[in-house]
């Protein structure tokens, strides 16, 4: 038998501490930072000529509802010990786990002008994970406990990894108006993708016996990350493969628009649209995979507990979990798919109270097909040093309508280094949060 993978891929649905949307409000904030091309393709360093990106890592990520890793945690004695039910019994019915990470490798600019160009490579992986709490419930504490009762236990996972290659071009009308256009080459490493209309995995525990029937229509699409499926493990043994997708194998294209516009001495208006028309059609290495079937066996379950305290009488166990093979028998065929980049829209402003003091506005609104998603914050900036500026921000989105960022950003002669976070508390305890986000990053600016 191979490998169990279920634990830990049950408790990644913990640890990951996802969010599919990339907020960065208090990035779009910082217009004359140069990786704040990145939320808006119009911005460009004032009076700078060329500029050489640095490395910059961005996360934002959660797990809806209150749930966080700690929670998994409790003190026994003097050890430190799982309890999966305490979290448990802090899900909701559905519960999503979102994940949006952003790796800027590299990057460029020069200015022409009243012209600039850009360039740049970066890494982005992108996750949403929708799960119901019977499947924690069923895995944690065996089908016993729901003798008669009908257990919705199907999954959605959706996650993408690709390759951003990136042109740009901007242009200054006036003195005033700037407007940016970014051109993105994006290169597909990897996916996963549930098939919404086939999500259906059904546990019934009959009064008799502890009986257990499944029954299943579920499907999934992937490329790369999955080569086959071997149910003769805990019901879920993916076999992963090692990443072949050439670099243009599975391609696509997304667009960014953006504009800056002074309006007087004082105030500086600004928008943009981010991944516009974004998609990878996913062709190389691009399966579908369903389990479709009902079956019945005697038993009593998957008890999670049993497992980690190693009281589950192993060949009977293994016996029984055997039997899920022949309802889970994902079937494998060729199958090309397309994944839809969600589209993320800014607008936001800043008025210049005195050289040291900075009041900021932003809006940011992403939009997918299976999430849309809000979020604003009121900013202040102050610069006690030239080169020394520090911000605060309150903002309030879906999840929480109490979040304190904060930004340092350090220009010592022609480096720019930076550090934020839009919820800076979670981003220095991120064990006792929900949410996680910051972003940080470097650059030389001439």
């Amino acid at each position: 038998m191979k490998k169990h993978h279920i634990l830990p891929l049950f408790l990644g649905l913990f640890t990951l501490q996802t969010a599919f949307a990339q907020q960065e409000l208090l990035l779009h904030q910082q217009s004359d930072l140069w990786h704040a091309n990145a939320v808006n393709p119009a911005f460009f360093p004032s009076e700078k000529r060329f500029v050489i990106g640095g490395p910059s890592f961005g996360l934002d990520a959660a797990h809806s509802g209150d749930i966080t890793y700690n929670d998994l945690l409790r003190e026994q004695g003097d050890r430190t010990v799982l309890d999966v039910g305490n979290a448990i019994n802090k899900l909701e019915p559905n519960n999503d786990v979102y994940f949006d990470q952003r790796f800027e490798i590299a990057s460029a600019g020069v200015r022409l002008g009243s012209m600039f160009l850009q360039a740049g490579y970066a890494v982005r992986v992108n996750t949403a994970i929708n799960y119901p709490k019977a499947l924690a419930e069923l895995f944690w504490y065996g089908n016993g406990p729901f003798v008669g009762q009908t257990l919705e236990i199907g999954p959605a996972i959706n996650t993408a990894n690709w390759n951003e290659l990136y042109l740009g071009l901007g242009k200054r009308f006036g003195e005033n108006l700037t407007i940016g256009a970014r051109a993105k080459f994006l290169s597909g490493v990897g996916a996963v993708q549930s098939d919404e209309n086939r999500r259906k995995i059904s546990a019934l525990t009959s009064n008799d016996i502890y009986q257990l029937s499944l029954t299943t229509d579920y499907a999934f699409h992937s490329s790369s990350i999955v080569s086959s499926i071997d149910t003769a493990g805990l019901g879920f043994d993916l076999s992963l493969n090692e990443i072949k997708n050439d670099f243009a194998a599975n391609g696509g294209w997304a667009f960014d628009l953006g504009l800056q516009l002074k309006a007087g001495d004082r105030l500086t208006l600004s928008a943009s649209v981010l991944d516009l028309g974004g998609s990878i059609a996913w062709k190389k290495n691009a399966n579908y995979y369903r389990s479709q079937g009902t079956y019945a066996y005697n038993g009593i379950g998957i008890p999670g507990t049993d497992i980690l305290n190693g009281t589950t009488d192993s060949l009977d166990f293994d016996a029984a979990l055997d039997s899920l093979n022949d309802v889970l028998n994902f079937q494998k065929t060729d199958s090309e798919f397309t994944t839809e980049l969600p589209m993320r829209i800014y607008v936001g402003g800043s008025f210049k109270l005195t050289e040291r003091w900075v009041l900021g506005a932003v809006l940011h609104h992403f939009n997918s097909e299976r999430r849309k998603a809000t979020s604003v914050g009121a900013s202040v900036h102050w610069s006690p040093l030239k080169w020394l500026t520090v911000g605060g921000m309150y903002s309030i989105n879906d999840r929480s309508a109490a979040n304190i960022g904060l930004s340092i950003v350090a220009k010592p002669g022609p480096l720019q280094l930076f550090i934020l976070s839009d919820n800076a508390l979670n981003a220095v305890t991120p064990y006792g949060s929900a949410a996680v986000n910051f972003r940080f990053g470097g650059a030389v600016v001439f």
